[in-house]
């Protein structure tokens, strides 16, 4: 098993920097771009685990959310994208050490809404699969030395 600390990301892919606590502790997540397709992937580490001693389904689901920045990449979008709706359905366990990696599809984008799909493969063989619909946004958060509500 790969220790801990180590995530290994295959070739192409690195560190999406500047997340959110949540989403370095559910991850870290790498990005890789190829001719302007976008891929996120994360490591399954043991602190990713249920009970059952496979990926958590709320890891899982986190990692689909986080997803969007694949989608903003891939559209040249520079704004927040809150979630609106969010689904997730499991086809398989992904045990500690698997790459879990997945490359959105764009299914639809309009002045407000950007709406996207994708498998979520483990290891190369499909383990979930997510729909999103996401609010665009513009100008929303802009940084401040305050908290966001």
């Amino acid at each position: 098993m790969i220790p801990e600390t180590v995530d290994l990301p295959p070739e192409g892919f690195v560190l999406l920097p500047d997340r959110a606590e949540c989403e370095m502790f559910a991850g870290p997540y790498y990005l890789r771009g190829v001719d302007g397709v976008w891929s996120m992937g994360f490591r399954v580490h043991r602190r990713h685990l249920n009970r059952m001693g496979v990926c958590h389904g709320g890891m899982m689901a986190t990692f689909a959310d986080a997803l969007g920045t694949a989608i903003k990449r891939g559209t040249g979008l520079r704004v927040e994208t809150p979630t609106i709706t969010l689904t997730v359905d499991y086809v398989a366990p992904v045990r500690a050490g698997a790459w879990v990696e997945a490359t959105p599809h764009l299914v639809a984008q309009t002045r407000s809404l950007l709406t996207f799909d994708s498998m979520i493969h483990a290891d190369g063989r499909s383990v979930a699969r997510m729909n999103a619909i996401y609010r665009i946004v513009a100008g929303f958060g802009a940084r401040s030395s305050g908290p966001r509500l």
